[in-house]
């Protein structure tokens, strides 16, 4: 297995109660009016592995750089 690409950690912000949801289930608003209380957030950088698989099992890192760190050392170069 290896880390195919870098690609921004995101995640969707319910404003009025502070809610969280995952960007990679269905969308999180039930009725067209709530869409627009729905923003999504980049919180760092995360990674897609060559299987489809996002993330390490791990939290996602705060630059590019600190990412690209994490990929070459996981794919052992």
């Amino acid at each position: 297995m290896r880390i195919t690409e870098v690609i921004p950690a995101r995640y969707w912000h319910h404003t009025p109660t502070n809610r969280k949801a995952s960007i990679y289930g269905a969308l999180p608003w039930v009725v067209e009016s709530d869409k627009a209380n729905w923003q999504m957030v980049t919180f760092g950088f995360t990674w897609r592995l060559d299987n489809g698989t996002i993330g390490l099992g791990r939290r996602p890192v705060k630059t590019m750089e600190e990412a690209q760190t994490v990929m070459d050392t996981f794919n052992g170069k």
